[in-house]
């Protein structure tokens, strides 16, 4: 487990042959049940705010919920929300390892195609956020792709032209974004430094460290605050002033977003949501900060060789869940019994008691993630695993069904589709999930029968590799002997 990952991808004499799609028997069938069993997190997590304005997101269990509807809530709080986009986050490093590995190993570029993949989500975000959801995660991802591009490239001259514009837009227009940006691209600079001096063990240390870093800070500034409160500067009459402003402001942004999507037409909404994409940009850079980490966990399973090989390392597996799996719920539960809800301004705050709740969470979700990605893949290795099989057509077809939850969500819930926004109690909610999920599952197998590729997958892959790739599977023909072969 100490392989050199120091060599740059892309080398210059192999720039004309060309990186192709990836073959679904190359495929690794239990990285796509997991995929699958992700997307029904991610489902799940966000059901609640298609009927929910999603401003309200980050303030915990709904205070205003009582009996089952708490319930569900309080299971969903506890067991889902954060899990499961850092689950994805972690699939999508292994994803960028494997397609790295696949170009080394044949000696094709991979840094142009790669370029064209991040391009490709990142429209595909756009879209997503736009014309459906403001809920998306993808454009996200696209930029947290193109750090992790640097840093496992050590492309230090693509890495200072972008330094140097994102830093001269932050003079020009003190936008929270770039500035955000710039302080992205400081950290890369210093993974791009470190991470080549030594063992790829270094990506999962790093990983673990950056992303557990600002909580672990978090719980420390909680108890300096708890123990000597007079360092907490009181809140000035002007401090004041400006948080009810601000909080007068969220509640008026709250009514619009409310009023556009229960009853708003699609135009409306478009419209609304194009303003909001912009607004959304500086969260976008920010949660970089959390999945860049996790993506160089990813890439640390596939270069250390585990993926290739999961059963033989079935050992580390079910040390990682034995460890992970309690420790994390422990935090988490803990997290919740401290503070369930964070109403007003939603969970900042420098009252110690939130911010200690805070990073108990957030710590818990790291550990949650790799404790389910490990439990699964412990799973697959038994007989009841075979139960879970069906998930991989969904995770083949992830981006199809990720952005296809949503097209059916906000048809269901908005006010330009069926209506039924705030209308369908949280059990409904999940049965909703349920309902739907087994209908993408059921799609996703009828159409792989017949095709190499989900449709967005598809294009997805031409932009990628600025081929048009294969999409119907060869006709199979049964020989006297039985055998079956390629028509």
């Amino acid at each position: 487990m100490h392989q050199d990952v120091s060599a740059t991808p892309a080398a210059p004499a192999q720039a004309g042959a060309a990186l192709a799609p990836i073959d679904a028997d190359e495929r690794i069938a239990a990285l796509d049940v997991i995929r699958g069993f992700a997307l029904i997190g991610i489902f799940l997590m966000n059901v609640e705010w298609f009927t929910r304005p999603i401003s309200e997101l980050g303030r915990g269990i709904d205070p205003s919920l009582h009996g089952l509807d708490y319930a569900v809530s309080w299971g969903v709080y506890v067991f889902v929300q954060g899990k499961f986009w850092t689950l994805f986050s972690l699939l999508f490093g292994i994803g960028f390892a494997v397609m790295l590995g696949r170009a080394e190993h044949r000696g094709r570029a991979f840094v142009t195609p790669y370029l064209r993949r991040i391009l490709g989500l990142m429209l595909f975000g756009i879209a997503h956020f736009i014309l459906i959801w403001t809920g998306d995660i993808l454009h996200n991802y696209a930029i947290t792709a193109l750090a992790l591009l640097l840093v496992v490239t050590r492309n230090w001259k693509l890495w200072l032209g972008l330094l140097a514009s994102f830093a001269t837009m932050a003079v020009v227009l003190k936008s929270e974004a770039v500035v955000g940006a710039v302080i992205l691209l400081v950290l890369v600079g210093v993974l791009m430094f470190f991470l080549h001096r030594g063992s790829v063990a270094r990506y999962w240390k790093w990983g673990v460290t950056l992303y557990s870093l600002m909580f672990v800070l978090g719980l420390i500034g909680a108890g300096v605050t708890a123990v000597y409160p007079q360092i907490r500067s009181p809140e000035t009459a002007d401090q004041a002033s400006k948080r009810q402003q601000r909080l007068a402001e969220r509640a008026k942004e709250r009514v619009e977003e409310i009023r556009i999507d229960s009853r708003g037409t699609y135009a409306e909404a478009v419209r609304y949501r194009g303003e909001k994409f912009a607004e959304d940009m500086p969260q976008a850079v920010g949660l970089s900060f959390m999945a860049l980490p996790m993506f160089m966990i990813g890439f640390w399973f596939v270069r250390a060789g585990v993926v290739a090989r999961l059963r033989e390392h079935a050992a580390l597996f079910r040390r990682l869940a034995a460890w992970t799996l309690p420790i994390g719920m422990a935090m988490t539960l803990l997290s919740v019994w401290l503070v369930p809800s964070f109403p007003g301004d939603g969970m900042g705050g420098r009252d110690p008691m939130r911010m200690t709740a805070v990073s108990l969470f957030q710590l818990g979700a790291l550990l949650l993630c790799l404790g389910y990605f490990a439990g699964m893949v412990l799973l697959l290795g038994t007989r009841a695993g075979r139960w879970l099989a069906p998930l991989g057509y969904a995770g083949r077809m992830a981006l199809t069904n990720y952005i296809g939850a949503s097209l059916a969500g906000t048809l269901f819930f908005f006010g330009y589709g069926l209506g039924y926004w705030g209308q369908l109690s949280r059990p409904g909610q999940m049965a909703f999930v349920a309902v739907v999920f087994a209908l993408q599952v059921a799609f996703s197998c009828l159409w792989l029968r017949h095709f190499r590729y989900g449709p967005l997958e598809w294009a997805w892959r031409a932009l990628t590799y600025w081929q048009l790739p294969p999409m119907r599977r060869k006709a199979r023909v049964a020989a006297a002997d039985g055998t079956v072969h390629p028509a």
